[in-house]
Parts: structure tokens; C-alpha cells; sequence
């Protein structure tokens, strides 16, 4: 027996009734979006301004908290878009249009979609993680390696290269240039002692459970790419000394490596007594000049439409 055919006008109007329950959905979020553009730009008073004149460093992770941020984002606009598909799922799983064309493929549409941002809101969830965990140690080392400029050294954050990469922290001092590069990496819940052990061994970091090589390579790049940057900014060579920071792990070094490793302790110590190359007075400055100029590009928020004033 054929399954009975719907007038086509019914059809429409079921149709016509789900899209007016999607722009019902869509109209109060507009409306909020709407609301907060009105109140942000009403906050930028023009006869107001910011005091600050110059930009801002940037502070330890600036790079991972701005991805981190818009993770966040794409995180909340895709929650907001799956949160009413299973209601939307079942009001076209009640309509009375039987096995209308439209509402099969309104059906099959909507289950799509659901599973789809499903995946892409687990996948932003794990990637949200990792980072904030990449941000959580940048942050613990450059709060850390502050404590160096007691010693007399000069401390950058988040130095921005000239590709699609940054240096998370440079050191620069009378006993010479350091780039360093932070990974965060988590610790097992559960083992044994050697758990908080990462061991250095034949240009290898040996992770309980797996195993890296690719944060030696990366610092050295960042070294010389930093080494470079600067030999040509100054007029003379430099050389930068690639350091590889590990927060909250021990390091047992087995072998030698031109890659210096540190977990946030007894930076003091490690940075005055490193062997690296020594660098004048005036080096240090023109370092510092060089790093300073790259590293202020951070503008201030607060009113910063306001037009038309000085």
C-alpha cells in the first residue's frame, strides 16, 4: 500500500511553521548580540579617554590567551547552536506530515547537524584544554623568570617572530642571550615515583608513557631565528642560547645537550652560572632597545574607539 500523499499545501505550512520556530530561536539571540553592540559602544564615550599613552608589553602566554579566548568563543556559539536541536528534532518528528519530502529531509538535516557541532564541540573542548594548560605554565614560568631581573637581567615575553611563531620568553643580560621555550604537559594521576620524571637522553625527552623530540628542535629554531633577528637590528653578532622550560617536572639529564632544560627552580643560579656568550654593557642595551620596541604592541582596551581627541 503507497503511504498517503500530503496535500501540498499542508506541506508548506508545516514547513512554514518549523521556520518560524527557528527564527523564534534565532531572534532572541540576535536581539542579545544587538544589545551588546549598542552597550559596547555607548561604554567608548567620546568624551572620555584612556590615560595610557603608550602600548602595552605583552605578558607571559599573550599568544595563547588570545587563541584561548576565541576557542572560547567558537565554544559558546557552537554550545548555543546545538542546545535546541534535539527539541527542533522532535517538533518535526511530531508534525503530521507523515513521510512528507520535506520533512524527511528536514529530519535527516537536523540529525546531521546535531551530530556534526556535537563533534565540533568536543574536539574545541580538548583543544581549550591543551591550551590552557600551555597558557597555565607560560604564565608560572614567566612570573618565575621575573624574579631574574633582581639579578640585573632584562626579561621579554612572548617575542613575536617574523613567521607564524613566537619565543615565549628571552633573557638578556651581561652573561649573555637566552631563548626560551615553555611546554606545558600533564602528569598521570596515578604510578609510580618516576611519574613527575621526564629523563633528557640521546636528544630525547622520555615522558613517562611516551616520548618527544620535537620542543629540542623548537627551541633551537627560536634561538636562532632570535640570534639572527637581533645580529642584524644591532649591527654585530649575538648568539642566543636555546633553553627548553618543563614547569613542575624533574629533569634527569643523561646526556649532553646544547639545549639547556629547567622546571622553574633555581633560575638564579642556572642563568648567572650558564655558559653562554658575554655581552657588553651597550649590547645589552641595544638588545633590550630592540626587544622593547617588538614586544609593545599591546593596546589598551578601555576606550579605545573614542575618535577625535588628542
Amino acid at each position: 500500500m503507497k503511504p498517503r500523499q500530503q496535500p501540498a499545501p499542508r506541506i508548506m505550512m508545516l514547513l512554514l511553521n518549523e521556520a518560524i520556530a527557528l527564527a523564534l530561536y534565532l531572534a532572541p539571540t540576535g536581539a542579545i548580540l544587538g544589545m551588546v553592540k549598542v552597550a559596547r559602544r555607548r561604554y567608548q564615550r567620546r568624551d572620555r579617554r584612556n590615560p595610557l599613552k603608550r602600548e602595552l608589553l605583552r605578558a607571559p602566554g599573550h599568544s595563547v590567551a588570545l587563541q584561548l579566548e576565541d576557542h572560547r568563543s567558537d565554544l559558546i556559539a557552537l554550545m548555543s547552536a546545538t542546545a535546541p536541536m534535539p527539541l527542533f528534532l522532535y517538533t518535526v518528528y511530531r508534525t503530521p506530515a507523515g513521510w512528507a519530502p520535506g520533512a524527511v529531509l528536514g529530519l535527516i538535516f537536523l540529525l546531521g547537524g546535531t551530530v556534526v557541532l556535537a563533534w565540533r564541540v568536543s574536539v574545541l573542548v580538548r583543544e581549550t584544554r591543551k591550551l590552557q594548560l600551555g597558557l597555565d605554565a607560560e604564565m608560572a614560568m614567566g612570573q618565575e623568570l621575573n624574579t631574574l631581573m633582581r639579578e640585573g637581567f632584562w626579561v621579554f615575553h612572548d617575542v613575536q617572530a617574523d613567521g607564524p611563531f613566537n619565543v615565549d620568553h628571552v633573557i638578556v643580560g651581561p652573561q649573555g642571550l637566552f631563548a626560551v621555550e615553555t611546554k606545558g604537559r600533564p602528569k598521570g594521576v596515578r604510578g609510580s615515583d618516576d611519574g613527575y620524571r621526564v629523563v633528557l637522553r640521546d636528544e630525547v625527552l622520555e615522558f613517562p608513557g611516551w616520548r618527544e623530540r620535537k620542543p629540542l628542535e623548537q627551541a633551537r629554531r627560536n634561538a636562532k631565528w632570535l640570534g639572527d633577528w637581533l645580529s642584524s637590528a644591532i649591527g654585530e653578532r649575538v648568539e642566543a642560547q636555546p633553553v627548553l622550560a618543563l614547569p613542575g617536572w624533574f629533569i634527569e639529564r643523561t646526556t649532553n645537550c646544547d639545549v639547556g632544560t629547567i622546571n622553574g627552580t633555581g633560575l638564579a643560579g642556572y642563568f648567572t652560572k650558564r655558559r653562554a656568550t658575554p655581552l657588553s654593557v651597550k649590547q645589552v642595551e641595544q638588545i633590550r632597545h630592540q626587544l622593547d620596541a617588538r614586544c609593545r604592541d599591546v593596546k589598551a582596551l578601555a576606550y579605545a574607539e573614542a575618535k577625535g581627541r588628542k
